[in-house]
């Protein structure tokens, strides 16, 4: 698709009762357990971004800090009709244009394993998939021990990491 094709979207936060407004893009974006923890984080998470076209909402991106130098994508859905179109790409930019803003060093996001195209979206911004015996964010690698518990990673999902910023001093 040419970039002429791909919508224009303005991004806005949702702040309390507003987030209700990504319900259905979340039930469209995701089934199951998913789709389930996917609402249930909606009230809990700290920043909910939307992507709007035309009065539309379209998309949705639910972000965390998890530490104060790692930010965590926790959900990216947008609807159906909306899909290839740069909408996705346009909420991601926008989280990790975000969490540069804020000084984290290192971003993450949980993937399905057979969602191909989110997974090209991760990668095409400089995402790599993270070894489970990766070595720690803090020593210079992208290994999340500790971290995974909090990002409720799932059996078949990959996990994304993204280093924005240098590692830490070791030891530190």
């Amino acid at each position: 698709m040419s970039p002429a094709e791909h919508v224009q979207v303005q991004i806005t936060t949702l702040e309390g009762p507003e987030r209700d407004a990504a319900i259905p893009v979340l039930k469209d974006g995701f089934v199951g357990i998913y789709r389930w923890h996917a609402k249930r984080t909606l009230r809990s998470v700290s920043v909910v971004r939307a992507a709007w076209w035309r009065a539309e909402l379209v998309g949705v991106a639910m972000l965390e800090r998890l530490e104060p130098e790692v930010g965590y994508v926790y959900y990216l859905s947008v609807g159906a009709a909306h899909r290839h179109q740069g909408v996705g790409a346009a909420l991601l930019d926008d989280a990790l244009d975000r969490f540069r803003a804020e000084g984290i060093e290192v971003v993450y996001g949980a993937v399905e394993e057979d969602n191909e195209p989110s997974i090209a979206l991760f990668r095409s911004r400089g995402f790599r998939r993270v070894e489970r015996k990766e070595t720690s964010y803090r020593d210079g690698g992208l290994g999340a021990w500790g971290l995974r518990s909090r990002m409720w990673i799932v059996s078949g999902e990959v996990l994304l990491g993204l280093r924005l910023g240098p590692p830490a001093p070791h030891g530190t």
